[in-house]
Order: C-alpha cells, then sequence, then structure tokens
C-alpha cells in the first residue's frame, strides 16, 4: 500500500518526470510508476525539435525557469541552418533573430531528453518504479502523464547515418504530407527523416516513398544503416483533473494542433500540477490561464493551415522569404487574437479526437487503445491503421 503522504505519478515520460523533479525539491516524497523497464522506450533515437517561436521568453530559459537542466542533446538550429520546399519544389530560406527549434533526441539513448529527464529526476531523490502498473488511483492526489492514447495524426519516417553537414530542411506538400508536413534534421552525421499526416493513414507507406524521392531531388545525401520507425500524437480539448487525478502532457491533450510540437507543453503542464500541490492552487485554473490560450489559437491555425492547399502554402513561404525575423509573426500567430477564437470554434466542431474515454489510465478499460492493444513499441509499423 502506498504512503498517504508520497505523491504517486503514473509514466515517466517529460510531464511526469518534470512534475516529479518540481515536487521533490520541494521537499515531497515522490514515486513515478513506469509500466516499461526505462524511460523513452516508445521512441527510436530520432530527432524531434522544441520550437522556440511562440513566447517572448527562450525555451532554454523557461525550461530552467521550471528547474529543468539541459543535460541532454539540446541544439539550436536558426533560420540560417536549413530552408523550407514548397510544393512547386522551390527552396525559401528564412532569417531568424534567435534558433528558431532546439533540436533534441527522444529515445533510451544517453543523450537524450528523455534520459536526461530521468537522471535529473534520480539526482534529486525522486523513486521510479519500474515495470510497473498502477492498479488504482491513490486517495492522496496523483498525477497521470501516460502518453497519447489514439492517433489523431501519425508520422513515418526513418533514422540513418548521412555525412552531410548539421541542417533542417521543412517540406510541405499534401502530395507527400497531406495536411502536415515532412522534415529532415540532421546532427553530428546522424539524420532523421519523416513525413506526418493528418488524414489517410492506410497510405502512410505511399506518402512516405514519395516524401523520400522529393528529399533526393533536393540534396544529395547518403542514407547509411536506415531504421524505420512510426510515431502518434493524440489532440484535443484538454481534460485536466477528474477527482484527485492529475493529467499532464498528452495524457491530458496538451499538443500543439498544428506541428505537432507537444514536448514544451508536457513539462510545462507537468510543472503546473507540482505548482497546483505545492502551493495548494487549482490545477485545471493554472492550465487555463498558462496553457491553454496557446492550446486553443494552435487548433485554430490547424483548421487554417489545412484549408490552404498546395498554392496557399507556396504563398505563406514566400511571404515569410521576404520577412527580416520570423519568429515575431510566428509568435503572433500562436497568441489568441479575436479572430483565432472564431476560428477556435469552428475548429473544435470541426475536429473529433478518435479518443474513447479522455480520462483512462490503462487501467481495467475499455478504451479504443487498450482494446486494440495499439500502443506502439520501438520500430512498430501497427500505427499505420487508424482507430475506428
Amino acid at each position: 500500500m502506498r504512503d498517504n503522504n508520497t505523491i504517486s505519478i503514473v509514466g515517466a515520460g517529460p510531464g511526469g518526470l518534470t512534475a516529479a523533479i518540481a515536487l521533490k525539491k520541494a521537499g515531497y516524497n515522490v514515486d513515478v510508476y513506469e509500466q516499461n523497464s526505462d524511460v523513452g522506450l516508445r521512441f527510436n533515437g530520432d530527432y524531434q525539435g522544441l520550437e522556440n517561436w511562440s513566447d517572448e521568453q527562450d525555451t532554454l530559459e523557461l525550461l530552467k525557469n521550471i528547474g529543468v537542466e539541459i543535460n541532454f542533446l539540446c541544439r539550436p538550429y536558426s533560420g540560417n541552418d536549413g530552408c523550407f520546399v514548397g510544393p512547386k519544389r522551390e527552396r525559401i530560406q528564412v532569417k531568424t533573430s534567435r534558433p528558431l527549434f532546439y533540436l533534441i533526441e527522444r529515445g533510451s539513448g544517453k543523450n537524450s531528453l528523455d534520459q536526461g529527464l530521468k537522471h535529473q529526476a534520480l539526482e534529486a531523490g525522486v523513486n521510479i518504479v519500474w515495470n510497473k502498473k498502477i492498479e488504482s488511483a491513490a486517495d492522496n492526489i496523483t498525477i497521470a502523464g501516460t502518453g497519447p492514447k489514439a492517433a489523431d495524426a501519425i508520422a513515418k519516417g526513418i533514422i540513418f547515418n548521412a555525412s552531410v553537414k548539421d541542417q533542417f530542411i521543412g517540406f510541405v506538400d499534401n502530395r507527400i504530407a497531406p495536411k502536415a508536413y515532412a522534415y529532415l534534421l540532421v546532427n553530428n552525421g546522424r539524420a532523421t527523416f519523416a513525413t506526418c499526416m493528418f488524414e489517410d493513414f492506410k497510405n502512410e507507406r505511399r506518402y512516405f516513398e514519395r516524401a523520400l524521392n522529393v528529399l533526393k531531388s533536393q540534396i544529395d545525401i547518403d542514407i547509411n544503416s536506415p531504421k524505420e520507425f512510426g510515431g502518434f500524437v493524440n489532440y484535443f480539448t484538454p481534460v485536466t483533473k477528474k477527482n484527485k487525478i492529475l493529467y499532464v502532457g498528452e495524457n491530458a491533450g496538451f499538443q500543439d494542433g498544428l506541428w505537432g510540437f507537444g514536448i514544451k507543453y508536457a513539462m510545462l503542464s507537468g510543472y503546473y500540477a507540482a505548482q497546483s500541490i505545492i502551493k495548494n492552487e487549482d490545477y485545471a485554473e493554472l492550465c487555463k490561464n498558462y496553457l491553454f490560450p496557446k492550446l486553443r489559437t494552435s487548433l485554430a491555425n490547424r483548421w487554417l493551415f489545412a484549408h490552404l492547399t498546395n498554392s496557399g502554402y507556396s504563398y505563406i513561404l514566400k511571404k515569410l522569404q521576404n520577412l527580416d525575423d520570423i519568429i515575431p509573426p510566428l509568435r503572433k500567430h500562436y497568441n489568441p487574437s479575436f479572430s483565432k477564437k472564431i476560428f477556435y470554434h469552428i475548429a473544435k466542431m470541426w475536429y473529433k479526437s478518435r479518443l474513447i474515454d479522455k480520462q483512462c489510465m490503462h487501467v481495467n478499460c475499455n478504451c479504443v487503445w487498450c482494446r486494440r492493444a495499439c500502443v506502439p513499441k520501438q520500430n512498430d509499423d501497427r500505427i499505420s491503421a487508424r482507430p475506428s
């Protein structure tokens, strides 16, 4: 039986571990229950990005302020480190006054974000219980951060070795990434290339092959020792709490509705869940004040982007190319406005999550993800099928 004076956290993802670190530093006893034998096992060492345009504050400063140290790969990429490619194969270079994003690694590798957060939690004195699911919600407060439970968008890609310079390339073209984007990230001789989709999941391999051909037409790149991977994201109007359970990360629906950059939201939600306990504040109110506005705006942006079509993508890229700094307009589009509120309400009616039970903790449940056992493991292609 668990000690009622101990805060229990379900899931050792970025949201859960950020909450654990903050709580332990504030003097709480913390038990983290992780069903796997290590962190990051749903990832394969692929590169992702911590976006750096939606806030006035630089992302690294933001992480420092919530108690997260940079003990993992975190490489800044600015406008001059890459380019964007449009539907007409036009290459667009943009200018940025600061890093556009920070490249990070996901998975169980020693330089990954996941391992970095684990080591920070252990060094702080957090107790992590491996290979164990929590069987029931505790009588005291429990934080649930078990990750996404449905595929509202998917990614299919490869990790490989490549002898090209460090760079990024972003692709927008509905023929290779329907209503989404494809991307190349290269760092220190390793590369991640993937295409993302918000629809037509059953044809993910065809879109990936098309995207790969476009990549090869844009850059002379050697693809050595490729390893396939797949991923998915779940986004919906966040559900932050139920009884004494506080939901964080994608388990709560904290996900950028447009580009799927959910890592920063996951860590922030974990931090606010911890602060609600430490300061005896309402977690739902903290999320409403600090996270919901940008999340809702991102869903409005998702609806707008989905209706641009390829000609619209080309128009936007051309406009961005002529700017002295793309950070301010990007930030503007990620902050609430009267028009974005209107588009949010339209988008909310337009998009319906494939998740049945938003409060599921994967315990004796009948949600779509548990019924079909679709939580993917390493290099698992089962996510190619859209849940019914």
